[in-house]
């Protein structure tokens, strides 16, 4: 599909979804008048953002019947969320079309400013963040590089606590064994807010026991501490501890054949793989406004995690994680203009044995906003210097990148709004990467080299359009990529190096709306399309060329609707549905393979009940009409065939009962 054809789509959806109709009887809804966006340090309404934006209140979160925030990013949102290698605990995310496999590595996500990035392979660990205890998502697409520098790629996700937490004791229980049990409360005085919570999240297993009579059972337990204290009536220090700890198993691969006739089977008959993770979490935050105009924020992260997973064949042994994130930044607000800088240190580590390999990354930013008559215009500028070391050979890799956005909103008028920019955004590879398995050495993890970092030009074009009883984004978008990192594999004994594709570039439309029916019913859809394909490489695997191919693990098409039914003045029934299309399989770069990871599908249904002003009910099921999918890796793997993993074969039913004190 072209842009041309693209554009056409998205104007006729924009005024299929948001003819007018009666006047709505009663309020309308928050969400369908302008929200205040504070990611990418823009902190103005979204309909006068120069960037495409999805936005989802507490609300909108305690609705929508989810258990933890990966249920509900998967469920709700235009982004891809899917188990890595079968582990539920530890799950992929992808947004605008860097598939499966590395897609994590291609946004940032935030928590109250904080980068939860590794600087290893793993996923950012959203997981353990407790659900009922955030305040916002924003979900910034095609832009944050100049804020957020390395891996800002497709875009950033923003997640915002509540200042201070509620007060409940929550209890959760549902088949497969799944316990979920939270308290939380908060303290607050004159100057001073203690925030407490801890979660325990278990499950039974999905499949039947292995040789050693465990299932894919887990269990996970969180627990936070949080302080705000207000110095002087200009400074407010904040200190945070958290400490996660998960214990789980989670199965290997089945054939296709197996996955299709037994889900549940041990398709390997191998001991399940078992994982254990513990990690600390300690954050210094002080933020002081020195005068009407200028406030300064400065932040320090320091996280320390231990690992180990045991394979059927053994002990993959323990690695020692350490990063700290440092921030310096300081926000300028004198009438119509803004103005935001600063300066961030990111600093990873990985030690397995006597084998130290660091990444170093030390960045500065300018951004300034200013606003004339109904125009809003935005421009920014980075500079981030990212080193490396493998102290095993005195290996360093030393890169200098840049960053730069310039964008404007323009309201044409009460209830319309366009906007656009251009984004340049760089991604320097974990650690991990560095390394690959000898298949002539028993699979030893061995260094390979550091790879040229990837980098992207997009230009966004979209609109943002209310009336009285609806709300409708769009966004039209076209990334140009250079060396997009990929793991590249010659034949099914290879487990592969990473390399660099040398042009690609991904094309999108991307529609939000939300509409009111009447004062008891509301829909949502969110709809997006995606053509990732790769422009040229110059390596040539056995089975053929690359060049014009599409990234395989991106689906075309996803979809997530819901319609919202007040039944009554205190209970709500919610009914959702989340469809994403077939996609190539993981690392079918060539588009060879006959068979692709289906097409997803899951339809859950939620019902919240609020019994008093003290206790609330609830009752979820999720894949509803017992769907299975799987994702399918190609015939590049240990194997030397066609495997699953599975993700969603089991309909999940769960209550809840929260009581608030």
């Amino acid at each position: 599909m072209q842009l041309k054809q693209l554009s056409l789509v998205a104007a006729i959806s924009a005024l299929t979804f948001t003819t007018t109709t009666n006047a709505v009887l009663g309020p309308i809804p928050i969400y369908l008048n302008p929200v205040k966006v504070s990611a990418n340090q823009f902190n103005g309404f979204d309909t006068d953002a120069t960037f495409s934006t999805e936005l989802y209140s507490s609300k909108d979160i305690k609705e929508s019947g989810s258990t933890n925030l990966y249920d509900f990013l998967s469920n709700n949102t235009s982004i891809t969320i899917t188990p890595n290698a079968g582990n539920r605990f530890s799950q992929k995310i992808d947004m605008r079309g860097y598939g499966t496999t590395n897609g994590h590595k291609n946004v940032v996500i935030t928590i109250d400013g904080v980068r939860l990035n590794n600087h290893t392979s793993s996923s950012q660990s959203i997981g353990n963040i407790i659900l009922d205890n955030i305040d916002r998502i924003e979900i910034t697409k095609g832009s944050g590089s100049v804020i957020y520098g390395d891996g800002a790629m497709s875009g950033s996700i923003h997640i915002f606590m509540k200042d201070a937490y509620d007060s409940y004791i929550e209890l959760e229980a549902g088949n497969y064994g799944v316990i979920n049990k939270s308290i939380s409360t908060s303290s607050k005085s004159d100057d001073l807010i203690i925030s407490t919570a801890i979660q325990t999240q278990e499950r039974g297993g999905f499949s039947v026991a292995d040789s050693t009579n465990n299932k894919d059972w887990g269990k996970q337990i969180n627990k936070e501490i949080d302080l705000k204290i207000d110095a002087t009536n200009n400074t407010q220090i904040q200190l945070s501890l958290a400490k996660n700890d998960s214990d789980y198993r989670y199965p290997e691969y089945q054939t296709i054949s197996q996955f299709n006739s037994d889900p549940v089977q041990n398709g390997t008959g191998r001991n399940y793989a078992h994982s254990i993770t513990n990690s600390y979490v300690y954050s210094l935050g002080i933020n002081t406004k020195i005068n009407n105009t200028l406030t300064l924020d400065i932040k320090t992260t320091e996280e320390e995690e231990a690992s180990e997973t045991t394979f059927y064949w053994g002990s993959g042994g323990i690695k020692k994680d350490k990063k700290t994130s440092d921030s310096l930044t300081f926000n300028y607000t004198n009438n119509n203009t803004t103005i935001d800088g600063g300066y961030s240190k990111l600093y990873g580590e990985r030690k397995e044995g006597t084998k130290l390999t660091t990444k170093d990354n030390k960045g500065y930013f300018i951004q300034a906003k200013h606003s004339l008559d109904d125009t809003t215009y935005v421009a920014g500028y980075r500079n981030e210097k990212v080193d490396y070391l493998y102290n095993l050979t005195s290996k360093s890799g030393n890169f200098d990148l840049t960053a730069y956005n310039v964008g404007l909103n323009k309201k044409l008028n009460d209830n319309l709004s366009v906007f656009s920019n251009y984004n340049k955004a760089f991604q320097a590879h974990d650690i991990n990467t560095a390394f690959y398995l000898d298949p002539n050495d028993g699979y030893a993890n061995k260094f390979a080299d550091f790879l040229k970092p990837m980098t992207s030009k997009s230009l966004n074009i979209g609109l943002n359009y209310t009336n009285q009883n609806s709300k409708t984004k769009l966004t039209l978008f076209r990334s140009n990529l250079n060396n997009e990192i990929y793991l590249h594999k010659q034949n099914a004994n290879d487990f592969g190096t990473n390399s660099n594709l040398d042009k690609s570039h991904k094309t999108g439309i991307e529609i939000d709306n939300k509409y009111v029916i009447n004062p008891k019913v509301t829909t949502g859809i969110n709809y997006s399309y995606i053509d990732a394909i790769i422009d040229s490489e110059d390596n040539t695997e056995d089975r053929g060329s690359f060049n014009g191919k599409t990234m395989p693990g991106v689906s075309r098409h996803t979809v997530a609707a819901n319609i919202k039914f007040k039944l009554f003045d205190n209970s709500i029934l919610a009914l959702k549905h989340k469809y994403r299309s077939e996609a190539y399989a993981e690392e079918d770069f060539s588009n060879t393979n006959t068979d692709k990871t289906k097409a997803f599908n899951s339809t859950d249904l939620s019902y919240a009940y609020n019994y008093s002003k003290d206790v609330d009910i609830s009752l979820n099921i999720e894949n509803l009409f017992n769907k299975k999918h799987a994702t399918l890796l190609g015939d590049y793997n240990s194997t030397g065939g066609n495997v699953v993993y599975p993700a969603n074969f089991t309909r999940n039913i769960k209550a809840g009962l929260t009581y608030r004190f």
